[in-house]
């Protein structure tokens, strides 16, 4: 056997072990961008629903600045207000309806506890089931391209360094290729 022949056989075994391990990882950031997507879905579901959407109008819409002073919280009411175990409401942090985030409490839909930020938009939503979801961008092209690639660059890669050290030992090689 030659030296060419040998190089040859060195580079595709390197070639072959380079792919399988660029499978490994193409597997790998297959399932993070399976998961990534996932999460996207579920938190663009929740966030167009109904049930947010409710949520999101009786925060902004229909709630405004206090009519009276903060010292109204401290004062004892008047009469009892009945409390609604299954409505909705919102917090506003320090009694301050132009705070940066508003917290809408829900009992319906499966979803708990919307957290708003001041543009309106969603921070995070926690279920009924304890899980809590945060906006998660979809994945792009560049995710699903890599998962594709990975396997291939695993097997040029070594093949080609081993190429070229081969190569390069044949230049120095009394007898050549």
């Amino acid at each position: 056997m030659n030296l060419r022949e040998g190089t040859r056989r060195l580079a595709l075994l390197l070639g072959g072990a380079g792919a399988v391990v660029g499978g490994f990882f193409s597997y790998a950031q297959l399932q993070s961008t399976l998961h990534q997507r996932a999460d996207h879905r579920r938190f663009e579901q929740l966030e167009n629903s109904s049930v947010v959407d409710q949520a999101r109008k009786e925060c902004f819409e229909s709630s405004g600045p206090p009519e009276h002073g903060p010292w109204e919280k401290y004062q004892a009411p008047q009469e009892k207000p009945t409390f609604d175990p299954n409505a909705s409401y919102c917090f506003y942090p320090d009694d301050n309806p132009n705070a940066p985030e508003y917290t809408a409490k829900l009992n319906n839909g499966g979803t708990e506890t919307v957290h708003f930020l001041e543009n309106r938009g969603i921070a995070s939503v926690e279920t009924a089931g304890g899980q809590t979801l945060y906006p998660t961008p979809a994945p792009g092209t560049g995710a699903y391209l890599l998962v594709a690639i990975l396997p291939v660059l695993g097997f040029l890669i070594p093949w080609g360094v081993a190429r070229a050290f081969g190569w390069v030992i044949a230049g120095f090689s009394q007898k050549g290729i």
